[in-house]
């Protein structure tokens, strides 16, 4: 298999066509905040969301994936803004949740999805390679859920946060900055899920296995090929089931439920293993 030949992710064409199974009007005067929602699961959950109609707010580093994203959501009559915004930097975060209260009145959902590794044997990770990781998947996703937070419970408004993670039951080979980091998230998510109640706020995870996104081309491709072996169901998961998993979470259908983490992986934590470099010759035979 070559490069030329490995296709990740959804058209726009794909998701502004998926099949889903809620309600068109859902998420009708919602308005929901997705951070990295230029690409991959970000996207997908976009979309999802303003065909259910909600108006989206995409914020993330790369304006050009933002701009690319909402153009083609806007020519489909959906309604999508976009917001440029750092979320290793607190300050630029609690700015971005200003001028959203300022100018849109605020969020009723906030997708914590942007983040980002590189598959490397945690021997060889550099202390800035393991500070940029942690940087932006932990960090960044405090700054996001503390600053709805705080405007959640300062207009007396209720909130919904739900938080990327990963499947970390017994660790991720290779990327062992992001397990702690993802580890992190989803501890922090525990703790405030309580602390949070009383300003009614809820906080869960969402814990994806291996997903066909364009975040795949980061790795190697004869490990990519691995991948599929890494669960019973010998595939990869689409960026619309996803969607369908935070639209569930988004929705009234979850208003019991705080704290939790769901995962979605085909099964892969209770059979197979991945490693997102090539398995070493040493666990080969085993």
């Amino acid at each position: 298999m070559t490069e030329r030949q490995l296709a990740f992710g959804m058209s726009d064409a794909q998701l502004a066509s998926a099949p889903t199974v809620y309600s068109p009007d859902l998420f009708k005067g919602k308005q929901i905040l997705i951070s990295g929602g230029g690409s991959g699961i970000g996207k997908a959950s976009a979309w999802l969301y303003a065909r259910l109609g909600a108006k989206v707010i995409l914020c993330g580093r790369n304006m050009d994936k933002l701009q690319t994203a909402a153009q083609v959501m806007s020519k489909a009559q959906l309604d999508v803004e976009i917001r440029r915004i750092d979320i290793r930097n607190a300050t630029f975060v609690d700015q971005l949740f200003e001028d959203i209260w300022q100018t849109l009145g605020g969020i009723d959902i906030l997708f914590n999805n942007a983040g980002g590794q590189f598959p490397k044997p945690a021997i060889d990770i550099s202390p800035n390679g393991w500070k940029a990781v942690i940087d932006n998947n932990l960090n960044g996703t405090w700054f996001m859920m503390q600053a709805a937070a705080k405007k959640w419970r300062s207009h007396g408004r209720p909130g919904n946060i739900i938080n990327m993670t990963t499947v970390i039951d017994r660790g991720m080979f290779d990327i062992v900055h992001t397990c702690a980091a993802r580890a992190g998230i989803i501890y922090t998510t525990k703790t405030v899920a309580v602390e949070w109640a009383p300003f009614n706020i809820r906080v869960n995870c969402i814990a994806p296995g291996v997903i066909s996104s364009e975040g795949m081309h980061a790795y190697d491709i004869s490990s990519v090929e691995s991948f599929t072996g890494s669960n019973p169901m010998k595939r990869f998961g689409t960026v619309w089931e996803v969607a369908e998993l935070v639209g569930y979470l988004g929705s009234n259908a979850s208003n019991f439920m705080t704290g939790e983490v769901i995962t979605l992986d085909g099964g892969g934590r209770y059979w197979g293993e991945l490693w997102a470099c090539q398995k070493p010759e040493f666990f080969k035979n085993i």
